[in-house]
C-alpha cells in the first residue's frame, strides 16, 4: 500500500509526494507522477496502487466513444434545428453539431490513450483518505473526555 499527498494536478495526471512512514513498498522516489481518474485535488491524502487497464475494454471504449458522440451530435443538431425551425441553416447546423461533438470525442480519446493505455502497470490514485481532526475546548485543557473529532475527506 502506497500513501501520499497530492501536490499538483494537470489534466488526468497528479504529482504525489510519497509518505514513507505509511508506505509498505520500498524503492520509490519521493515524488511520483500518477494517473488520477478520481480527480483528487492538491492537498488530498491518497492511496496509490499499481493498475493495468484491460486492453480489450480500452479498445472497445476507443471505438465506441466517437460513434456515440457522432450519434449524440446528430440528435442534438436535429432537435435544436427543429425547435428553432431553421430552414436555410438546417443542414449546416446539423453538420456543425456533428463536427463539434466529434471534436470533443477525439480530444478525449487522445487524452485517454496518453494517460490510461499503457503496456505496463502504472501508478494510479485509487482512493482519497479521510483526515481526522481533533478539537478541544479551551476551558477544559486537561479533560480528554470533551475532545471532539470528525473525519474530513479533503474537499
Amino acid at each position: 500500500m502506497i500513501k501520499g499527498t497530492v501536490l499538483s494536478t494537470k489534466g488526468e495526471r497528479a504529482k504525489v509526494r510519497i509518505n514513507f512512514k505509511l508506505t509498505d513498498e520500498k524503492g520509490l522516489r519521493a515524488y511520483v507522477d500518477c494517473w488520477n481518474p478520481i480527480s483528487a485535488h492538491p492537498g488530498d491524502n491518497v492511496t496509490i496502487e499499481y493498475r493495468k487497464i484491460d486492453e480489450k475494454k480500452a479498445k472497445v471504449f476507443v471505438i465506441a466513444l466517437p460513434v456515440l458522440c457522432v450519434l449524440a451530435g446528430f440528435i442534438f443538431g436535429y432537435s435544436v434545428a427543429n425547435y428553432f425551425e431553421m430552414d436555410f441553416w438546417y443542414y449546416p447546423f446539423l453538420v456543425g453539431s456533428v463536427l463539434a461533438w466529434s471534436f470533443v470525442a477525439f480530444n478525449y480519446i487522445r487524452i485517454f490513450r496518453r494517460d490510461a493505455m499503457s503496456d505496463q502497470e502504472q501508478l494510479t490514485v485509487a482512493s482519497i483518505d479521510p483526515v481526522e481532526f481533533e478539537f478541544r475546548d479551551d476551558e477544559n485543557d486537561g479533560d480528554k473526555e470533551k475532545t471532539k473529532s470528525f473525519l474530513y475527506s479533503g474537499r
